[in-house]
């Protein structure tokens, strides 16, 4: 949980979802201190990461193509993610809501 703060709006306004303005660069690192089983709207069960920086917390949900990338570099598990360094690249991306280009993240390293 973040620290409650009333010298701005940060914990009282939208989530604490990770964005893409929340990545300064593909050295930008994140550390990885949970994971938990999240079901979406359809039911479909995906692991839910717990993320910190810098004393902030940030929720980032793995999708298809993260879970994948995981898998092939000998992330054996979810639960092996847990204090592990996770950084992420931007890209553009297909909104399947919108239909339009959005960025999005992806991870591009963990350590």
């Amino acid at each position: 949980m973040t620290k409650e703060n009333l010298d701005n709006w940060d914990d009282f306004c939208g989530s604490n979802f990770l964005k893409t303005i929340n990545v300064a660069n593909e050295q930008d690192a994140f550390v990885c201190i949970g994971v938990e089983i999240f079901e979406d709207k359809e039911s479909n069960s995906k692991p839910r990461l717990t993320l910190e920086k810098q004393e902030k917390e940030y929720i980032f949900d793995l999708n298809v193509t993260n879970a994948n990338f995981c898998k092939n570099n000998k992330i054996f598990s979810p639960r092996t993610l847990i204090g592990k360094k996770i950084y992420f690249k931007k890209v553009l991306v297909n909104s399947p809501k919108s239909g339009k280009e959005v960025e999005s993240l992806r991870i591009c390293k963990v350590e």
